[in-house]
């Protein structure tokens, strides 16, 4: 019977740690290592932790994968379309692993999609890695937030529990048109049937991670009511994100204000 033949591993074209880019890439090692300011004990800990050999193997994983082509969605949102690798930049504690980078590489929304979000005044950026509250993305940098500790909302269940979830946020930049001085059923009856009311969590970190990245502020003279509810059934709302920072709020949904329009997100 005839074998097949197998492929051999081209082990040749192999960077190692000895290779002039490994000895590289050792060198920028050594340097921050040494920035570091490690003493005797610290080294040691370090020497010792099971996860850094972990963490150490992602981080070359994640900086050696080839960025994904966003070039279409680029093209078509411009500045309006933020990458995971332009968050993490603006945010270093926000690191997407390889994985997650994949995943939304694969989910990018259509070229449809995309036309419809630059029409209808849409950007679009990626959500936290993990899921994260409205409390927890004022953690990320508080002072982006009016109330930088504590506040009405400290110890509010929506705060907590109304999160983030992974992949892309398709948020509408500016209230939804004429739907201020509004009540929330006035309001709901102006989006269309492609949107929906994204929670206190989720305009958080779009606002916040929009000025991070490109220095604008949204929302800077205007709340808009959010999905998300107080413990005793009010509305929260978020906005006037001046250099005070976001204010988080809560009102009655039969309230009526020229400051108060909706915020919208696509489905």
């Amino acid at each position: 019977m005839e074998m097949m033949s197998m492929k051999t591993l081209n082990t040749s074209a192999l960077v190692t740690a000895d290779s002039p880019k490994g000895q590289r890439a050792t060198e920028t090692f050594r340097a921050q290592y040494n920035k570091a300011g490690l003493n005797d004990e610290s080294a040691q800990i370090l020497n010792e932790h099971p996860g850094f050999a972990v963490y150490l193997a992602e981080g070359i994983r994640r900086f050696s994968a080839k960025a994904p082509d966003y070039g279409l969605a680029q093209s078509i949102l411009g500045a309006d379309f933020i990458t995971p690798e332009e968050v993490t930049k603006a945010r270093p504690s926000i690191v997407y692993t390889v994985e997650q980078i994949t995943a939304l590489a694969e989910s990018l929304p259509s070229e449809d999609v995309l036309k419809w979000c630059k029409d209808n005044g849409y950007a679009v950026m990626p959500a936290p890695p993990t899921a994260m509250s409205t409390l927890d993305v004022r953690e990320i940098q508080s002072v982006h937030f009016y109330s930088k500790t504590g506040g009405w909302y400290a110890d509010q269940k929506f705060a907590r529990e109304d999160k983030t979830s992974f992949g892309w946020l398709l948020i509408k930049k500016t209230p939804v048109s004429n739907s201020t001085s509004k009540t929330w059923n006035e309001q709901n009856k102006l989006l269309s049937a492609l949107e929906k009311v994204p929670n206190a969590a989720e305009m958080s970190w779009f606002i916040t991670t929009y000025f991070e990245v490109r220095g604008i502020r949204l929302f800077e003279n205007v709340y808009v009511r959010t999905s998300s509810l107080g413990s005793d059934g009010d509305r929260v709302y978020v906005g006037r994100f001046d250099s005070d920072g976001l204010d988080v709020g809560n009102c009655w949904d039969g309230d009526r204000d020229g400051n108060l329009g909706l915020s919208a997100a696509r489905k």
